[in-house]
């Protein structure tokens, strides 16, 4: 279909097409559109010596009085098309501040494992300095060199709060497009108890499948340096269990 039969359809739906103004970055140049040429007229056929018969008239049926009506009237008084309403799309459940999850992971690959460490302030730039010390040494096990780490923010934009089921969608679907990318076939998280059942629904120190990946879930760094003599023994037997230790 070219672009005016294209037009002629729209505008014979009741569909007003609209034109940018002005060329947009990386569109394609537009071409001018001319009205369609208009069909040729027929050329009269020459006169022959001896004349044809003359047709023999019929009586045209007669139109009903309604659809006669409505012929008499001139364009202007005719009703106009009214389109189909357009299909109303449901507007998303507003998020209640009570169940709204508010968190901040930093994403590191060492080897074949993604260590995702949760930061103790959501909000940060980064992680802090002791924190920050500490999933250095435990990237160190992996013989992890430096790079720069990729973050889940979550929510993902300050004006559209998610609930947990939202936020463990796009959580999963922000490690398989780490694995995608970068390679990757396991998943260590380092979160505390609640975001852990919140956001993965599982209990720590057990291992589990986070979509086509082994997972386990260990004591944020948080807890570790808070409370070393209990959370890093635990993590660490979670670890050599599950054979996540480097």
């Amino acid at each position: 279909m070219n672009e005016p039969q294209r037009q002629s359809y729209l505008k014979a739906l009741g569909l007003t097409p609209w034109v940018a103004r002005v060329a947009l970055p990386g569109a394609a140049p537009s071409p001018e559109l001319a009205p369609p040429e208009p069909p040729p007229t027929p050329k009269a056929a020459p006169a022959s010596a001896e004349a044809p018969p003359a047709a023999v008239a019929t009586e045209a049926p007669e139109a009903p009085p309604s659809l006669s009506r409505e012929l008499e009237r001139t364009p202007s008084e005719r009703p106009a098309a009214t389109p189909p309403p357009a299909p109303v799309q449901p507007s998303p459940e507003p998020v209640a501040a009570d169940q709204a999850v508010v968190f901040t992971l930093e994403a590191h690959l060492a080897g074949e494992t993604w260590l995702l460490f949760q930061q103790s302030d959501a909000k940060a730039p980064g992680l802090g300095r002791h924190d920050g010390a500490l999933a250095a040494s435990l990237l160190a096990l992996f013989a992890a060199g430096p790079a720069r780490p990729r973050r889940f923010y979550c929510p993902l934009t300050d004006d559209q709060p998610m609930d947990r089921k939202a936020a463990s969608q796009a959580l999963a679907a922000f490690v398989a497009g780490l694995a995608r990318l970068d390679g990757g076939q396991r998943t260590l998280f380092c979160l505390d108890e609640a975001l852990a059942k919140q956001v993965l629904g599982t209990e720590r120190y057990q291992p589990f499948k986070l979509g086509e990946m082994e997972a386990l879930v260990m004591s944020s760094l948080e807890e570790m340096l808070s409370e070393p003599a209990r959370h890093k023994k635990r993590s660490w037997q979670a670890m050599v269990a599950a054979g996540f230790h480097g």
